[in-house]
């Protein structure tokens, strides 16, 4: 038994009337785009990276750690492992994320070191 499937034509005829001039549907142009990231640096990023160049017994590096980082001094080590890490380049709050990194560090290496 054949079966035959009949399509009509009248949805060919409604789609050809809905658009103008037979061409089919429009596109809409496309949008520019906008980055939805901020392009600033965040805060304390040029001091971080001048830390990151310093000594790690320099009265400089010390006074970072204390000043701008808010850790005492005896941690600096651990926060120059943490500045290595680099993990505060890509942070919207790149001092916390030494602070936290600085802490692990610590943690890792044990008393003696922090």
């Amino acid at each position: 038994m054949k079966s035959h499937v009949k399509f009509s034509k009248g949805s060919r005829r409604s789609a050809r009337n809905s658009f103008a001039s037979n061409r089919g549907p429009t596109v809409p142009p496309m949008k520019d785009y906008t980055p939805t990231r901020n392009s600033r640096r965040p805060p304390f990023h040029a001091e971080i990276e001048a830390a990151s160049q310093m000594a790690l017994d320099s009265p400089e590096f010390q006074a970072f750690v204390r000043d701008i980082v808010n850790m005492p001094v005896e941690m600096a080590p651990n926060v120059a492992a943490a500045i290595r890490q680099q993990k505060w380049k890509i942070a919207p709050n790149p001092l916390a994320v030494i602070r936290t990194a600085a802490h692990q560090e610590a943690h890792r290496t044990g008393p003696d070191n922090a």
